[in-house]
């Protein structure tokens, strides 16, 4: 009688074990789900079309895309020459809230250099990581800047000059174009030089205020 109480006894513990190991399987194969759907439940807060608490992202539309007018530009004698010496220039890209309503923005706009009739020269700015992206809040007549750097030497760039910046801000798919002459590189492809890099978009503007490179008129 005692044995097979003992036999009843280890069948039950035995059961209890494989209950308590298959819930222990369970949990753990669970926990990674988990963590990568609240990840992607944070990239969707922050990438929608609405953040914030519902505010809504910066359209084009109501941004005022600039550049200071006080940083230095291609001269005009050297845009004749159409061979912009080799330096390496970093000015701020401003985005304003012209709206009446806040709105968002977060990380990196489009940029490249365009020319007459708002063709791209060269390739697309890359990204500069060295700065965080952050979700940033524009009440209205506030601004963000985002920094850029361009580099354009080297034989292998075939310099020239460009006309302005094309921009599309983070989210959104229609350029402004800003007209500034930077040193450009016409080669594009592959093996052609990546002349401009881009910071993630940082709080107020890059530089004391003053006037500034609005948007060309003629490519609206």
């Amino acid at each position: 009688m005692r044995a097979a109480v003992r036999i009843a006894w280890r069948a039950a513990a035995a059961v209890a074990f494989g209950a308590t190991a298959a819930l222990a399987v369970t949990l753990t194969r669970a926990a990674p789900l988990h963590a990568s759907l609240t990840s992607a439940r944070n990239l969707a807060s922050v990438g929608g079309h609405t953040e914030k608490g519902g505010t809504p992202r910066c359209a084009a539309s109501r941004l005022d895309i600039s550049i200071p007018a006080g940083v230095p530009s291609v001269t005009a004698a050297r845009a004749r020459e159409g061979a912009p010496r080799p330096t390496v220039t970093r000015f701020p890209v401003e985005f304003t809230n012209i709206s009446a309503a806040p709105c968002t923005l977060s990380g990196y706009p489009g940029v490249s250099a365009y020319r007459a009739g708002g063709a791209q020269v060269g390739n697309a700015a890359g990204l500069d990581t060295s700065v965080s992206a952050r979700l940033i809040v524009l009440a209205p007549g506030a601004s963000a800047h985002a920094s850029v750097v361009d580099s354009a030497s080297g034989k292998r760039c075939l310099p020239v000059v460009a006309t302005g910046l094309r921009v599309v801000p983070p989210g959104q798919s229609v350029p402004r174009y800003v007209r500034y002459k930077i040193a450009a590189c016409s080669a594009a492809g592959p093996r052609a030089p990546v002349f401009l890099h881009v910071r993630a978009l940082q709080y107020g503007t890059g530089m004391p205020g003053g006037a500034r490179h609005h948007p060309d008129s003629r490519l609206a």
